[in-house]
C-alpha cells in the first residue's frame, strides 16, 4: 500500500514507486520460495486473506501476522507452525531478492546437523532465520521445540531495526549449533535498490528456443526485456508479441535494443542461450567492480555430440586466457560504456568480436565460471570441425581487414 511500506525510500522516489518495488520483491521472493520445494505461507500484515489469494495464488497457506513487534510475530510463526508438526521451519523478508531458491534450499539442508540456520544482511540484521525440530540432533532443542517451552531467547531483547540485530540474535543462540549462510543486501535505502539489468535479444525465426530462454531471463530480479526482431516468418513474435522489429541485421537489433532500454547494465544474449540460475546477481557483482568493463559467462553447449567437449574446452580458453568472449555467452556491460563506445559497429558479420575488442581498452573483460548454455545445432548441422574452422578463418579474415561484408557472404556460403 503506498504511503506504507519501505516507508525509508520514500523520500527518494515516492510513495508509488516505493509499493511497487515491494510488490516486485514479494512477486520475486514467492517465486523463488516456490522454487525451492518447501511449502509456503505468507503471514501477512493489513489487506484480506482474499486480497492475498487474488494477488499471489491459491496455492499458498495465508496466516494474518497478529500483533506485536518483528520478534513476537516470527515466534509465534515458529509456534503454530511446529504445533502443526512441521519439522523444520525458516522464516525469510521479503525485501532481500538475492536470496534465491538454492540458498533456501541450502537452509533447509543445514537443518540436517544443525539447531539454528541464519543469513546474515548486510545492514546488520538478518534475511533469513530457520530452526529444526525433530531433524535436530540436539535433544535440547527438540525438548524446547516439542513442547510449549521454545527458545524465545531468539526473538527476545532484540533492538529491531538496529544495527546489532544480527549480533545479538548469534549472542542468544550460543549453546546452539549455528549455520551461517552468505550475507546479502536487502533493501531499505536507495542505494540498496539493485541496478536494472536490460537484457537485450536479438531474433530471427528462434521459436523453437525463445520461449525457455526468456524463462531463465525472468527468473532476474529488477530485470527489463527487449525482443528485436529481425522479421521473423515462425511463431517468433507470438512468444514475445511486444518485440520491436529491425530487418538490418544482428548488430543493428542489438543497437536499437539498447537505445530503448532503461537498465543501468545491458545484457546482450542470443536468442538459443539459456542463462545460469541467479544470472542477475552474477552480472551484478561482476559490474560492481569499476575495473571491469566487460563480463560473460562460461560457455557450454546444450546437446551432446562428438567433438563437444573440445568446443567448450576451446571456447573457454580463448575467452578466459585471450579475453575474447563471444556472442553466445551473453556479453554484458554497462549502459553509459556502451553508447560512449557506439555500440555494436554497423557490419553483418564479427559484430560481437569487435566490441569486445573496444572494451578491452576500457577495461577487464571477464569470464564467469557459471555457463550459459547454447544451442549446438550448427555444430550437429555442419560438423564440429567445419564449423571450427570457419569461425577461426572469420577471426583471422577479419585481423586481416578482409571487409565484414566479403566475410559474411563467404560465411553463409560455409
Amino acid at each position: 500500500m503506498p504511503g506504507k511500506t519501505k516507508t525509508r525510500l520514500i523520500p527518494g522516489i515516492g510513495k508509488d514507486a516505493a509499493a511497487a518495488l515491494q510488490r516486485e520483491m514479494t512477486e520475486h521472493t514467492v517465486q523463488q520460495a516456490r522454487t525451492c520445494g518447501a511449502n509456503v505461507e505468507i503471514r501477512y500484515s493489513g489487506g484480506t486473506e482474499e486480497q492475498m489469494r487474488d494477488w499471489l495464488g491459491d496455492d499458498l497457506m495465508y496466516t494474518e501476522q497478529g500483533e506485536g513487534d518483528l520478534g513476537a510475530r516470527m515466534q509465534r510463526a515458529f509456534e503454530e507452525t511446529f504445533s502443526k508438526g512441521w519439522k523444520k521451519v525458516v522464516i525469510i523478508g521479503s525485501d532481500c531478492p538475492s536470496n534465491d531458491w538454492k540458498n533456501l534450499q541450502t537452509a533447509f539442508q543445514s537443518l540436517e546437523d544443525h539447531e539454528l540456520v541464519i543469513g546474515p544482511a548486510s545492514d546488520g540484521g538478518y534475511y533469513l532465520i530457520g530452526i529444526g525440530r525433530a531433524c535436530s540432533p540436539s535433544a535440547q532443542l527438540h525438548e524446547r521445540t516439542a513442547g510449549t517451552a521454545f527458545p524465545t531467547q531468539l526473538f527476545q531483547n532484540i533492538d529491531w531495526g538496529g544495527e546489532h540485530v544480527f549480533e545479538q540474535t548469534l549472542n542468544a543462540a550460543s549453546g546452539l549449533s549455528v549455520h551461517q549462510l552468505p550475507e546479502r543486501s536487502d533493501v531499505d535505502l536507495i542505494e540498496d535498490i539493485p541496478p536494472k539489468i536490460s537484457v537485450i535479444i536479438p531474433t530471427l525465426n528462434e521459436e523453437a528456443h525463445l520461449f525457455q530462454t526468456l524463462e531463465k531471463v525472468r527468473g532476474g530480479f529488477n530485470v527489463e526485456i527487449v525482443v528485436v526482431d529481425g522479421g521473423s516468418t515462425d511463431g517468433t513474435r507470438a512468444i514475445f508479441p511486444v518485440a520491436m522489429e529491425c530487418k538490418n541485421g544482428r548488430a543493428a537489433q542489438q543497437n536499437l535494443g539498447a537505445a530503448k532500454a532503461s537498465g543501468a547494465l545491458l545484457l546482450f544474449l542470443h536468442a538459443d542461450t539459456e542463462l545460469p540460475d541467479g544470472w542477475d546477481w552474477m552480472v551484478r557483482q561482476t559490474m560492481a567492480d569499476s575495473s571491469v568493463a566487460m563480463g560473460a559467462f562460461s560457455f557450454k553447449v546444450r546437446e551432446a555430440f562428438p567433438g563437444r567437449t573440445f568446443i567448450e574446452v576451446t571456447a573457454n580458453h580463448r575467452s578466459r586466457v585471450w579475453k575474447s568472449p563471444y556472442g553466445d555467452q551473453g556479453l554484458f556491460m554497462r549502459a553509459v560504456d556502451f553508447h560512449e563506445i557506439g555500440g555494436f559497429p554497423n557490419q553483418p558479420i564479427m559484430e560481437d568480436y569487435a566490441l569486445v575488442q573496444v572494451a578491452k581498452k576500457r577495461g577487464f573483460v571477464v569470464t564467469r565460471p557459471e555457463p550459459a548454455i547454447t544451442s549446438g545445432r550448427r555444430w550437429k548441422q555442419h560438423g564440429v570441425l567445419k564449423v571450427t574452422l570457419i569461425n577461426k578463418l572469420m577471426v583471422a579474415g577479419y585481423k586481416l581487414g578482409v571487409a565484414p561484408k566479403q566475410l559474411a557472404k563467404l560465411y553463409r556460403q560455409g
